[in-house]
């Protein structure tokens, strides 16, 4: 039982390592994006990030779960 709570930690200190990297690219899109290329593309390109990072995410996790 004691080993299933850390496979648990592990997933999500992954999910929460891609949150906070996903927060730390805002700024990088807010700087970059926003001024060139309007509102709207820096909301798509945020959220396309946001859906990028949480598949390698997923995708991680996934192989973890297999792998254990």
């Amino acid at each position: 039982m004691y080993k299933w709570r850390i496979r648990d930690a592990l997933h999500s200190e992954v999910m929460g390592l891609a949150l906070v990297l996903w927060l730390c690219s805002l700024p990088l899109v807010g700087f970059l994006v926003l001024p060139f290329f309007g509102l709207k593309t820096a909301v798509v390109v945020a959220v396309g990030l946001f859906i990028l990072t949480m598949v390698v995410c997923w995708g991680i996790c996934g192989g973890r779960m297999v792998r254990d």
